[in-house]
Order: C-alpha cells, then structure tokens, then sequence
C-alpha cells in the first residue's frame, strides 16, 4: 500500500498541469451524476403514477447501480484495454441512450430496465474519468485534482433536485438529461489525448486482477467507499420524501432544500484535497469523515429533535462525509503494485461504492416502510463504525509499511 503522490513529495520534473482538460473531465462527471439526482426528486410523482409504496419505488434507485455490484473490475479492464477518453464517452452515449429509453417508458418494468442500463453507463463514467485524470495530472496536483474531481457527484444530484420540479414532470427530466449526456460525449471527444500509459502493456488479466485483489490498500478503499455510500445513499436519497412527511414541505421546497443540503458535499470534497495536498494523512481524514456522519445522520433521523436541529444536521452530514471520496480516490491509483493496475484498482474501490449505493436504499426503504424514519439511524450508525474500523486498520497498515 503506497501513499498518494499528492501528499508526499515527488522528485520528477515539474509538469503543466491541463486545467482545460481537468475541468471537461469533471463536468462530464456533472452531468453523469444528474441521472442519479434525478430518482429522489420524481419519487413522489412516480409514486402516482405507477402506484407502487416507497419501499417497492426504492429500485429505481438501488437497481441504478447494481451493475456497479458485480462491474467495477470488469469496467476498469475495459478501460485499460480500449483507453479513459474513448470509455468515457461510450459511457455518456449509454446514458443518454437509456435516459431517453426511461422517458417513453409505458411500464414501471421498462423504466427499471432502463435504469439497469443507466447503472452501467455510470459505472463506466465514474471509472474511466479518474483512470484519465490520474494520467493527465501531475503527481503534485493528485489531491487536489480528485478532490476537485469527488464535487461531480454533489453538484449533479443537487442540480437535479433544484431543477427537476421546474421541468413540469419526471418524463422531461429523463429527456433533458439524455441530450446533455449526448452532448457532453460529443465534447468530451473533443479533449486533447492524454499520454499512453503501460497499462496495454500489462501482464495477462488474470495476472492483475489477482495482484489487484491482494494488494491490501484497494480492498480496504473499497469497503470503506462502501460504508459511506451506505449513509450517503441512505440519507440524501430518500431526504426530499423524509422533508415531505416528516416536515409537511411541498415538492419545490423539499427539492430545494434537498439539493442545498447535498451541495454542502463539495465543501468536504475540495476541502479534502487541500488538507491531502497538505499532508494530512488519508486515515486520518477516513475517521474524521466516518465519526462526523454517524453522530449527524443518527441524530438527523430523531424525532426528538427540532425540525432547524434536523436541517442544520442534514448540512453536517453531508459535508462531512464529503471529505471521503477525494480521499479514497486520490489513494486507489496508488494502492497497486504498478500503475498499469490503477484503473482495476480504481474499479475495485467504485465497486465497494455501488454496493454502499444499492444497500443504503434498499435497507432504509425496507427499514422506514416497517419501523418508521427514527430506525434508519440504526444502518447509518453501522456502517460509520465500520467506516472508523476500516480507517484504523489502512492507518495501521500504510505505517507497517513505512517501516517495512
């Protein structure tokens, strides 16, 4: 396990760093993320429409990215063979072809087939936009670029929530986003090529997946991606329904809010890559992250609590949390023996995040249909104490190293 080459200094040349590019690369991520913003906000009217109860509903968010589950080395392999920019523009053509499937849905079954495409579509995004930031940003400039880079996800869902309502029906939403999609794969073709790496000079497949798979570091990234995209899932995609029921707000006000409360994520993501630019130690930042969500998300779902309380715990939760992702991040590329491997390992840790993603809807769904919004604080708590467990233990393992 190797520490970000962002967080410790790097004898190499100095190299420039391609902002242009940089900032292409995170508005495709923008726009990927807004197909994942835009199922919390329609929930209500598809509620209506398909008369299905919120538990039943919750697969339109949670089958989004099961693909992800079972995907997320197989995407970086593809990545590594048929390169970041060409997959990251495949990626967005996938989801702008399934996004415009989803809006002339007629059965809730074809919306959710729609939706397993769209899983893939995104999971081949999130992979092959890192693998290519890593490769086009200079060793010195890691920490910031990924945390720059973690604000995609924040920015389109929130996006989607303060602007779904005003587009006049879930439908159109799914339409507008397909032809950003479209157009986004059309400029991101567009991107100057970024050097070729020795990743189509690696060893058979087999060979790194199996070195992969025993390198310490990306497995506990994973798990640890995988604990925060619980409570993260768990939280800010049932928030605008919770702010419904719970505070009687209308869908524009819950909505706005909503998006508020998820935007307050980019504070802890470009916050993050300051301090790793910094020095701070990536496990440190892992602890801190998982010990501020779980004391916010448990307290955000007591019913015990003044409805400001709430809101103001909302706005801890999720820029606290949004400290993890930069971190895991800007560590998977550099948690591998060889950086022919980054794009498996970086595929390993968004794994570990779609399994955070499809179990934090599903749970709380199940949970709050049975035993009310006060139990959700029960998964939230979990998975922040695995999160702390799972930070200790990459500290403990990165300083064995050192003195290895």
């Amino acid at each position: 396990m190797t520490e970000p080459a962002a967080i410790r200094s790097s004898p190499k040349t100095v190299a420039a760093t391609p902002w242009s590019a940089i900032v292409g690369v995170i508005f495709a991520g923008i726009v990927a993320a807004l197909h994942v913003g835009k199922a919390p906000i329609a929930l209500a009217q598809m509620q209506v429409e398909f008369a299905r109860s919120l538990a039943g509903l919750s697969w339109v968010m949670a089958v989004f990215p099961l693909v992800g589950v079972v995907g997320g080395i197989a995407s970086g392999v593809l990545v590594q063979r048929w390169g970041d920019r060409r997959m990251l523009a495949a990626g967005l053509l996938v989801l702008a072809g399934a996004s415009a499937a989803g809006a002339l849905a007629s059965s809730y079954a074809g919306l959710i087939a729609s939706r397993v495409v769209e899983g893939l579509g995104f999971l081949i995004v999130v992979v092959a936009a890192p693998a290519l930031l890593h490769r086009l940003t200079p060793a010195r400039q890691h920490g910031l670029v990924f945390g720059l880079w973690s604000v995609f996800m924040a920015s389109g869902m929130a996006l989607s929530m303060l602007c779904g309502p005003w587009l006049g029906g879930w439908r159109r939403l799914w339409a507008v986003d397909a032809g950003l999609a479209l157009l986004m794969a059309a400029l991101v073709c567009a991107l100057p090529a970024a050097p070729r790496s020795d990743a189509t000079q690696a060893d058979g497949l087999r060979q790194g997946i199996t070195q992969t798979l025993r390198a310490r570091g990306p497995l506990i990234l994973a798990l640890a991606f995988a604990a925060y995209a619980l409570q993260f899932f768990a939280v800010l995609s049932f928030l605008p329904v919770f702010l419904m029921q719970r505070m009687g707000m209308n869908q524009d006000a819950a909505g706005t809010l909503s998006a508020a409360v998820v935007a307050a994520n980019i504070l802890g993501n470009v916050g993050a890559g300051a301090l790793l630019a910094r020095g701070m130690p990536p496990a440190r930042l892992m602890i801190l992250s998982s010990v501020a969500t779980g004391l916010a998300g448990v307290g955000l779902f007591l019913p015990a609590l003044p409805a400001p309380f709430t809101v103001l715990l909302g706005f801890v939760f999720s820029a606290t949390g949004g400290l993890l992702p930069p971190t895991l991040l800007a560590c998977a590329p550099r948690a591998v023996p060889r950086p022919a491997l980054a794009p498996l390992s970086l595929g390993l840790v968004m794994q570990g995040n779609y399994l955070g993603q499809v179990l934090g809807p599903l749970v709380v769904g199940a949970i709050v249909g049975s035993a009310g919004w006060a139990a959700a604080a029960v998964p939230v708590a979990l998975a922040a104490a695995f999160g702390i467990a799972l930070g200790l233990l990459y500290g403990f393992a990165a300083q064995r190293e050192r003195h290895a």
